[in-house]
């Protein structure tokens, strides 16, 4: 019977097999299609924040991690999004009132 002698660990060694906790830079090399790269340009563009804020808050909000995106103005992507939908409201009655508008007339001509 054979007897392996084991050393113990010396408190800066890990045990075998033990994965390492990794220390993350917060740099990413990413490969992406240039159309791709182009239309997250325009987004960021769009919103006014650069590229790699407009990725890191987008990657943020998808992982749970983020607050809502924001513009330069200081205005958030989810305000933004809250003043398109007022603003299209507003619009379908201006549009609905303006028909109505266009039917009466038409009547009232018509019967002259």
């Amino acid at each position: 019977m054979s007897v392996t002698a084991t050393r113990p660990l010396q408190s800066a060694e890990e045990p075998p097999g033990a994965k390492k906790e990794r220390s993350h830079s917060g740099r990413l090399l990413l490969r992406m299609p240039e159309t791709l790269h182009a239309a997250l340009a325009r987004a960021a563009d769009g919103d006014g924040v650069s590229l790699n804020q407009f990725i890191t808050t987008t990657l943020a909000q998808v992982v749970g991690e983020g607050r809502p995106a924001q513009r330069a103005s200081g205005e958030t992507v989810n305000e933004r999004s809250r003043w398109l939908s007022i603003l299209l409201v507003i619009n379908l009655v201006v549009v609905a009132a303006a028909g109505i508008l266009a039917i009466v007339l038409l009547v009232s001509s018509w019967r002259g």
